[in-house]
């Protein structure tokens, strides 16, 4: 994802290689919240209002029950999730971080948060005397510069942060433990990371934490890390994911056919747990569908041309693809329209606004096929913030916070066309006049 043309080679590479799985499968996961829904939301607009009384008082707490702010942490559910997910089956900490992420803010806290996305360390003007850091493993693609707005637009809702310090370590494992160190040196309270490299940073977060700060990780699971070194993570389950794409599969192959499977990088354990899950749920309801054919892409656009080019090839009639990342998928369009074909229909985790174009644009025409995508996930970053918050005001938040990511059908308008190609979709939860400068 360094670019369209770019998928972060480096951070998913050794992401698989030190065995991080997005979405790491919990116990607590509400699977009716997980189940497949078949009509998109679409629209991308600004967060909702509302109230929320816990984020603006002194206490760093994200509470507020009240009837406004719950209908208003509804309309931001609903679009984190481009479907009709319920904020009460949602768990309490994910539940409070949507009521935080609702309460309006002012203009001059958006200035303070675009200032604070342009640079690495900034003042967020409360006071607070928290301090925020942020330990990316690789922020330099578009999905995760959004994320990191999405927790500084949340940080803003704490009162009791009043610094932020934003670290990046662009794929270099050596430079993440680094500044993981600089954050403790610091002496940082509050640290959410999205972790590229897997149980080599335990060590340095363990630190971390014995010195009085509390981590929470997001979307890159970290198999095994104990709470004693990362007190939360926040994470899908890639099982009930894949349950989901293969119900999405059945709809759109009419109950019998054969399918593809394309994966990442060898072995992962991402596309091991959806593989089988998915296989699983094919012949749960009937075995009509088949896998046919299976693929790995090294989640890159080179890759994932190669994959559905060769899949062409097979000469195999395949009528849907399931794969698990979004941004390659306009290069196996590419491949099939260069073979004089439609598109299969495409099911993929996460969303992709260059996709979004692509499907847009073939529709009404012979080149036409199903989308199926899911919430971008960038909201996830939210939670961790109001994770480590709460963990610091002595409130039990649990070490694993397993999050929905239902599947909904493409519909007309979900493609941005003022944005780029690399433009993670409608979930994204902030102000579009927020997003226009950031992607300008």
């Amino acid at each position: 994802m360094k670019s369209n043309e770019d998928e972060p080679r480096t951070q998913a590479r050794r992401r698989w290689r030190t065995g991080v799985v997005i979405g790491v499968a919990a116990a607590a996961l509400l699977a009716s919240a997980c189940s497949s829904s078949k009509t998109g939301s679409g629209g991308g607009q600004s967060p909702a209002g509302g109230s929320s009384s816990a984020p603006g008082d002194a206490s760093s707490s994200a509470g507020g029950t009240s009837s406004g702010d719950d209908a208003a942490a509804q309309k931001l559910v609903e679009q984190a999730f481009q479907t009709n997910v319920q904020l009460s089956s949602l768990p309490a900490t994910v539940q409070d971080a949507f009521r935080a992420a609702a309460k309006p803010q002012t203009q001059a806290q958006l200035d303070t948060a675009f200032k604070c996305w342009q640079g690495t360390e900034c003042s967020t003007g409360t006071g607070g005397k928290t301090t925020l850091g942020i330990a990316d493993g690789f922020g330099d693609n578009t999905w995760r510069k959004i994320s990191k707005m999405e927790v500084i637009l949340q940080a803003l809702q704490y009162p009791d942060i009043g610094k932020i310090i934003y670290t990046n370590a662009h794929g270099d494992l050596s430079q993440m433990q680094a500044n993981v160190r600089s954050l403790t040196a610091q002496g940082v309270k509050a640290i959410v990371t999205y972790d590229d490299f897997g149980t080599a940073l335990v060590p340095g977060f363990a630190a971390a934490q014995r010195a009085g700060a509390k981590v929470s990780s997001f979307v890159g699971g970290i198999p095994g890390a104990p709470t004693s070194a990362v007190a939360n993570q926040v994470s899908v389950d890639n099982c009930a994911a894949g349950k989901s794409m293969a119900d999405d599969a059945i709809e759109a192959v009419g109950g019998n056919g054969e399918v593809a499977f394309f994966n990442g990088t060898p072995g992962n354990p991402q596309g091991a747990a959806w593989n089988k899950c998915a296989k699983d749920e094919f012949k749960a309801k009937g075995g009509g569908v088949t896998v046919s054919y299976t693929a790995d892409t090294s989640w890159t656009p080179a890759g994932a041309f190669k994959a559905a080019s060769a899949l062409v090839s097979s000469g195999k009639s395949v009528k849907a693809i399931l794969y698990d990342y979004a941004d390659p998928l306009p290069q196996v369009v590419k491949a099939f329209n260069q073979a004089g074909k439609p598109s299969p229909a495409l099911i993929t985790f996460t969303s992709n606004n260059e996709l979004n174009g692509v499907w847009e644009k073939a529709q009404g025409t012979p080149n036409a096929f199903d989308l199926y995508y899911t919430s971008g996930l960038n909201y996830e970053s939210r939670v961790s913030v109001t994770a480590v918050m709460q963990l610091l005001d002595g409130k039990s938040v649990p070490g694993q916070l397993t999050v929905p990511m239902p599947f909904v059908k493409a519909a007309k308008g979900v493609y941005a066309a003022s944005f780029p190609g690399t433009y993670p979709g409608p979930s994204v939860l902030v102000p579009e006049s927020l997003l226009s400068k950031m992607l300008s």
